[in-house]
C-alpha cells in the first residue's frame, strides 16, 4: 500500500461524463466551527471569482489547519490553511470587499465566494456547517428485519445488529432503478437504516443546453457554470433552478415520506430520529453512497447540503464542465471535504497514470478541484490496511470481477472473501 501526495498539477482535460449503466472522520453530529480568515481577499466581480482566504484563523477557538491545504489551479487561487489541527485562533484581518450577488443557483448560494457583505469569512465566524448534536440516543429495539419497499423504493433495518444512528441514502447507475449497484449488500451486514430513493438517473451533464456547455471552458460564466449542479439539486429539493429542466418529486421529500411510512410499519425501528421538530430531515446523520450516475450526483448535492459522509463508488466526474460551480466554488454550508470518500477502480497504481484523459483518473482530479481531502491511496486486494486519517480517496488497483470486483464497479459487498473488506469496513466505519 502507497500513500501519494499530489497537487493541482494534476488537473488537466477531463472526458466528458460517459458512465454505464452496468469514495475515519469526524462524522459524530457535534458542533463544528472553524477560525475566520486573517484576510477576506477581493472577491471577483459578477459575484465571480472569491478572493484569497488569509492563512491563520479569526478570533475564537475553531480548526484551524496547521499546514496549508493543496493549491487549486481553479477559481479563488490559493486556498487557505487546511487541516483540522485545533488551535485557537488569531485577531481577524482586514475585511475584503463586498461579497459577489447571488447566482440564484443551487440554494441560493453566492455566485462567488467573497463570504459575508463584508467581504471574506467573518472573524471568528464558521466556513463549515455546524452539525447540530442528535437529539437523543437512538432507540431500535428487537431482533426482526424490517425490509421492504414504499412506492418502489427499498427501505430496510436489521433490528438484531447495533444501531448506528446512521440513514444511508443509496443512488445507482445511469438509467438505472432504485438502489447502490449491490453495495446494499456490504450496508445491510451492519445496523444501518438504509432506503433507496427514485429519481431521475437520466439527467446528465449532456442534458444541459449546448450554449452552456459551449461556453463551460470559461470558469468566469457562472451562468454557464452553475447548470450542471443546479439541475441535480432540483432532483434533491424539487425547487426549480434551471429553465430547461423540472422534475416532478424530490429525493427529501420521498425520503421523509419513506420514513414516515416507516415510523407506522416498524414502530420499534425509531426512524423518527432522522427528522427533526419541525418534520425536516437531519441530514448530519444521513449518509449519501452512490455508484456511477449516483456518486456524480451526491458529489454535487454534498457541495450545498451538510452530510454526514459522502461515499462515491466509479464517480464523480465533471461530467463536461470543469469549471463548474459546485467544484471549483462549493458553498461554505455544504459537506466539508473531509467528510468525502472516493474509491476508483484503475489498471496500474495512481502514481503511474499520467494520462490525464483517462475516464476514471479524471474522477479523483474532479474531487481534488472540488476540495475533497486530497492524497490517493493505492489499494491491491491483498492491502490489510489499517487505513486512517485522512486517508479519503482510493485508487482500487486490480480486483477478480468477481468475489473482489474492479473496475467500473462499486467495490464493497458482503463476501468475506472479498479483498477489499478491510478498505469497505474503514470507509463505513466499522473498523
Amino acid at each position: 500500500m502507497s500513500f501519494a501526495r499530489f497537487g493541482s498539477g494534476l488537473c488537466g482535460a477531463l472526458a466528458l461524463f460517459a458512465f454505464s449503466a452496468c469514495s475515519s472522520t469526524n462524522d459524530s453530529s457535534t458542533s463544528m466551527q472553524q477560525g475566520g480568515a486573517s484576510g477576506g481577499g477581493t472577491p471577483g466581480a459578477s459575484g465571480g471569482t472569491p478572493g484569497v482566504v488569509g492563512a491563520t484563523g479569526g478570533n475564537g477557538s475553531g480548526q484551524v489547519g496547521a499546514t496549508g491545504g493543496t493549491p487549486s489551479t481553479s477559481v479563488g487561487g490559493t486556498p487557505g490553511t487546511g487541516g483540522t489541527a485545533p488551535a485557537t485562533g488569531g485577531t481577524g484581518g482586514t475585511p475584503g470587499g463586498t461579497g459577489g450577488s447571488p447566482s440564484g443557483g443551487s440554494g441560493g448560494m453566492p455566485a462567488g465566494n467573497g463570504g459575508t457583505a463584508a467581504g471574506g469569512t467573518a472573524a471568528g465566524g464558521s466556513n463549515l456547517p455546524a452539525y447540530a448534536p442528535d437529539p437523543r440516543p437512538i432507540a431500535v429495539t428487537g431482533t426482526d428485519k424490517y425490509s421492504t419497499s414504499i412506492d418502489g423504493q427499498p427501505i430496510y433495518l436489521d433490528h438484531s445488529k447495533p444501531a448506528m444512528g446512521k440513514l444511508v441514502l443509496f443512488l445507482g447507475g445511469i438509467g438505472g432503478g432504485p438502489g447502490g449497484g449491490g453495495i446494499e449488500s456490504f450496508v445491510h451486514k451492519f445496523g444501518f437504516h438504509t432506503f433507496s430513493p427514485k429519481t431521475d438517473t437520466n439527467l446528465t451533464g449532456g442534458s444541459v443546453p449546448q450554449m452552456y456547455k459551449d461556453a463551460a471552458g470559461d470558469a468566469t460564466n457562472v451562468e454557464a457554470n452553475r447548470q450542471v449542479a443546479d439541475a441535480r439539486m432540483e432532483l434533491w429539493d424539487g425547487i426549480d433552478r434551471v429553465d430547461w429542466y423540472s422534475h416532478a418529486g424530490d429525493i427529501q421529500s420521498e425520503t421523509i415520506a419513506a420514513i414516515q411510512q416507516a415510523e407506522t410499519d416498524d414502530p420499534t425501528g425509531d426512524w423518527g430520529f432522522f427528522l427533526d421538530d419541525a418534520g425536516k430531515l437531519r441530514t448530519g446523520d444521513v449518509w449519501v453512497v452512490g455508484y456511477s450516475w449516483g456518486s456524480q450526483t451526491w458529489a454535487m448535492i454534498s457541495a450545498y447540503v451538510p452530510f454526514g459522509r459522502v461515499i462515491t463508488t466509479s464517480g464523480p466526474q465533471a461530467e463536461g464542465f470543469p469549471n463548474a460551480q459546485w467544484i471549483l466554488n462549493p458553498s461554505p454550508e455544504g459537506t466539508p471535504g473531509d467528510r468525502k470518500y472516493l474509491l476508483v477502480g484503475l489498471q496500474n497504481p495512481y502514481e503511474d497514470m499520467n494520462t490525464v484523459d483517462d475516464h476514471e483518473l479524471g474522477m479523483v482530479t474532479t474531487c481534488v478541484n472540488a476540495g475533497w481531502t486530497p492524497g490517493v491511496t493505492d489499494v491491491l486486494p491483498t492491502s490489510p490496511g489499517p487505513y486512517m486519517d485522512p486517508q479519503r480517496l482510493f485508487a482500487m488497483i486490480g480486483g477478480d470481477g468477481g468475489t473482489t470486483p474492479g473496475g467500473h464497479t462499486v467495490f464493497c459487498n458482503d463476501n468475506p472473501a472479498n479483498g477489499w473488506v478491510p478498505l469497505c469496513n474503514y470507509v463505513f466505519g466499522q473498523q
